[in-house]
């Protein structure tokens, strides 16, 4: 948090070791006796984080674009607090969506005809070309590369039809020994299984040697390679005793390079750790990039942002003329900060903002309570700058807000750094409160079945080097 910018942070057990809760406010204000808020007095709050401790603060926070919103829960949630389930499976090469039922018998590869070049690692294509282990100008069907001119016929590898690459292939690996080696073992331990079914088997042998096979332990029949020659053992015990990869590549240097299968890419869902409300769904296919849920923390709270410079009108230069222009932070200096907070939803939103308690700075907000205007589409293709607050804004409302437009509204703060600080970060407690805009069809009154939704989320707003 080095530099200038604003981060969210998550009250998750994923994200820290004990739960911290917030004792009181200092926000500049406080509640009287009849319920009316003052500001003649100050509560301190207690943050979650020592925002001095900075490592800690920046594992602990998290921009607004990486975090998402539980609205079962009513609680941000930060990658460390959410399940991910996959959505659905497809080839990244031809698109193809594959049923989760087949991926585990397709190895988590492409049955189609998607393979790798062994070289240059580039998509191969299925060519039809001649026959180089059968004369007489026979054709037949062959993968190649068309970056590095590779061509399967290199390791023996031609096929009778264009179709069904990956089932041809794993016929003819079947036959190699391989695979019927492995068959042959399978073989083997489930005939002792099956004699020993009922009884209890004794420990597996301590095998002394990965090439030489060890003595069978008492009550085991002992297993016998059948397809490896002697000449596979010894290229094996070599392979073995290389140090390094150059010895292994003068060893090996015959060995075949094969194509290999397109691994399949995969689409997450994503659910609330604690209620396990889906929080992030995408379509299914493969080539939809839209989401059937997307609850995004940018959508339900404020953004908050640094602007580096307001709109140059004159009310805004009459009002606050110092804020045009970013003010260096000194030592017992007071400096003013604007922090613009946009609204995201269709609904007004009551904002109250309250600083936590810190030793790095002495902050007073002059506005500390404030309403952001609905988002309006609108407002996007509006060029034309409004400054002030909403017709029915009294002194007291407008007192510290620089400047209004659209769904945006720019507050300012009075900081008076303490110390001199590599980051100066202040603990922002945002209260944000707003009327559900789904009511329940089912009630007499729709406007009285809406309901009221409260979030209260902490913000460390970093303004940069104190000297």
């Amino acid at each position: 948090m080095s530099s200038p910018g604003v981060l969210y942070y998550c009250p998750c057990s994923g994200c820290m070791g004990a739960d911290a809760q917030p004792e009181e406010a200092h926000a500049g204000h406080a509640l009287s006796d009849d319920g009316r808020q003052t500001d003649e007095t100050h509560a301190e709050i207690a943050p979650p984080l020592d925002a001095s401790r900075r490592p800690l603060t920046t594992l602990r926070t998290w921009p607004l674009e990486k975090l998402y919103y539980c609205d079962d829960c009513s609680q941000v949630r930060c990658p460390h607090c959410v399940i991910d389930e996959p959505a659905g499976y497809h080839c990244p090469n031809c698109l193809f969506d594959v049923p989760t039922a087949s991926v585990r018998s397709e190895k988590n590869c492409c049955a189609r005809n998607c393979f790798q070049c062994p070289v240059c690692t580039h998509v191969l294509a299925v060519v039809e070309t001649e026959s180089i282990q059968h004369s007489g100008g026979r054709t037949c069907f062959a993968l190649a590369c068309s970056v590095c001119l590779w061509d399967s016929r290199e390791i023996a590898w031609e096929f009778e039809k264009p179709t069904g690459i990956s089932a041809q292939i794993e016929r003819a690996r079947a036959s190699q020994p391989a695979a019927r080696e492995y068959a042959s073992l399978l073989d083997h331990w489930r005939a002792v299984q099956r004699a020993a079914s009922g009884a209890t088997l004794p420990p597996a042998p301590a095998f002394k040697s990965r090439v030489q096979p060890a003595a069978g332990a008492a009550g085991l029949p002992s297993y016998i390679a059948t397809c490896y020659t002697e000449p596979d053992r010894e290229h094996m015990a070599a392979l073995l005793a290389a140090k390094d990869a150059t010895a292994v590549s003068s060893v090996d240097n015959m060995r075949r390079r094969e194509p290999q299968r397109i691994r399949l890419h995969m689409k997450l869902a994503r659910r609330c750790r604690t209620c396990h409300h889906i929080l992030i769904k995408p379509e299914s296919k493969a080539q939809a990039t839209r989401f059937k849920i997307q609850l995004m923390a940018a959508n339900f709270l404020p953004t908050i942002t640094l602007p580096p410079m307001l709109p140059r009108t004159r009310a805004a230069a009459a009002a606050a003329p110092e804020l045009l222009n970013a003010t260096p932070l000194r030592v017992g200096v007071t400096a003013p900060v604007v922090l613009r907070f946009a609204n995201p939803l269709y609904t007004e939103m009551d904002v109250d903002v309250a600083v936590g308690r810190t030793d790095a700075a002495l902050t007073d907000i002059l506005a500390p309570q404030f309403t952001l205007p609905p988002f309006a589409e609108i407002w996007e293709y509006d060029e034309d700058e409004e400054d002030g607050g909403s017709p029915d804004s009294g002194p007291s409302t407008r007192r510290g807000i620089v400047h209004q437009h659209g769904n945006r509204i720019a507050i300012r703060l009075d900081v008076t750094p303490q110390a001199p600080a590599d980051s100066l970060t202040l603990p922002l407690r945002i209260t944000c409160t707003h009327m559900d805009d789904l009511a329940d069809i089912d009630a007499p009154d729709l406007n009285a079945s809406r309901r009221v939704v409260t979030n209260v989320v902490w913000a460390y707003v970093s303004l940069g080097t104190v000297n």
